[in-house]
């Protein structure tokens, strides 16, 4: 606990730290105030959201567990489970791969689909995070369990990825992600492309099905999200008591 006798010189401290930041202010002040002329209420209007979330073996353990197996499940806000999978930091990845295609090498899964969109045949070619086959099957004790969390991402990513390239909308749709549009997951150029086809399909949805579809990311906590609501509060960018985009 503090000492109550320091709290004016603490006040004082945070003041001035503050007061320093006044150049960080007034930079966002100008990127907001730039904004003001493309704000627009929101009208009551009919449409369909649909938003996407990933748990893994924190939300589903096992009770006895000796080999650390974690499930893998992505549903949607309807409670459909669009993915689910069970792997173990030492799973053989060659083997995850190959359970996303058939015999014939057609996908069969949503990660199937993507990494098949994205001229990827294994999950090491997908992403670098994630061990080859041969050096789990080598030394698994050496493998970063990290590799599972990784796992469950790209599933997540997937099945964003299918619901948008693979299914049709019966009516306009919003699409919200539990998190940012951006991914440093993908090996190389992969995310461009994920995001080019991902753009490109929207187009066509808009075009041959007249629906428009909307994908969001959002970003629940972040220091930067108070940042500008403080310089949309100052600047008073947005009516009150009206939602507003």
């Amino acid at each position: 606990m503090f000492d109550p006798e320091s709290l004016p010189e603490m006040k004082e401290a945070i003041k001035s730290c503050t007061l320093g930041q006044e150049k960080l202010l007034s930079e966002i002040r100008s990127q907001v105030r730039a904004l003001s002329d493309d704000v627009r209420t929101i009208k009551p209007r009919t449409t369909t959201s649909v938003s996407l979330v990933a748990s893994d073996g924190g939300n589903n353990k096992l009770v006895f567990d000796p080999f650390f197996v974690q499930l893998v499940r992505v549903v949607d806000s309807y409670g459909k489970t669009l993915c689910l999978d069970a792997i173990a930091p030492t799973t053989d990845t060659d083997l995850v791969s190959q359970r996303q295609f058939d015999d014939k090498g057609t996908p069969k899964t949503a990660l199937g689909k993507m990494m098949h969109d994205l001229g990827t045949k294994s999950l090491e070619d997908l992403s670098p995070m994630i061990p080859s086959g041969e050096e789990v099957r080598s030394d698994p004790t050496k493998i970063n369990k990290s590799w599972v969390q990784v796992y469950r991402d790209l599933c997540e990513w997937a099945v964003l990825y299918e619901r948008i390239c693979y299914y049709p909308f019966a009516t306009d749709t919003l699409i919200v992600r539990d998190g940012l549009l951006r991914s440093k997951l993908f090996d190389r150029e992969l995310f461009i492309l994920w995001r080019k086809r991902v753009e490109e399909a929207i187009e066509r949805i808009k075009r041959e099905d007249h629906r428009k579809v909307l994908l969001v990311g959002l970003a629940k906590h972040s220091k930067v999200l108070d940042r500008y609501g403080l310089a949309f509060a100052l600047e008073q960018t947005f009516p009150p008591s009206a939602p507003d985009t």
